[in-house]
């Protein structure tokens, strides 16, 4: 279908634009995720409400946690049971003010050119397809049983 190959097309090529500014941002992707969510969602979330949120594994969260964790961007504290929350350092928000915070400016300029009812649409549109492919694909890898 032709349809579908021009979507994947045009959202590969958005995921392509999103890693070329994060790369000049000298970031990688899962870093840059994170100052992204920790800047939409509020500091203190948990580890995994990064993963959910931002639709990472566990050991991607981790391992970049650690990393922003060792250069001084993130503290964690504890929090219920074996939760920690996260929490930015000063210079931490600052690489966030620098870089997620100018991707998020730029988003919001071209939402907000858009019309009311087109900025919906896509949200529809987007969480209609999401709530299908889940479905379609939940049975899929997992051993049948014998």
């Amino acid at each position: 279908m032709q349809e579908k190959r021009a979507i994947n097309n045009v959202l590969g090529q958005i995921e392509g634009a999103y890693h070329d500014v994060i790369v000049r941002f000298g970031l990688s992707d899962s870093v840059f995720d994170i100052l992204y969510l920790l800047a939409e969602e509020g500091e203190g979330c948990s580890q995994n409400c990064l993963c959910t949120l931002g639709g990472m594994s566990k050991t991607t969260v981790n391992s970049a946690i650690r990393k922003m964790e060792r250069e001084g961007l993130v503290a964690l504290e504890a929090g219920d049971g074996r939760t920690s929350r996260v929490f930015l350092t000063e210079a931490g928000r600052v690489l966030q003010r620098d870089t997620a915070c100018r991707i998020m400016q730029i988003e919001e300029e071209i939402f907000g050119s858009w019309p009311e009812k087109d900025q919906r649409k896509l949200i529809e549109l987007n969480e209609r397809y999401l709530t299908s492919f889940t479905e379609k694909t939940a049975v899929l890898g997992r051993k049948e049983k014998r």
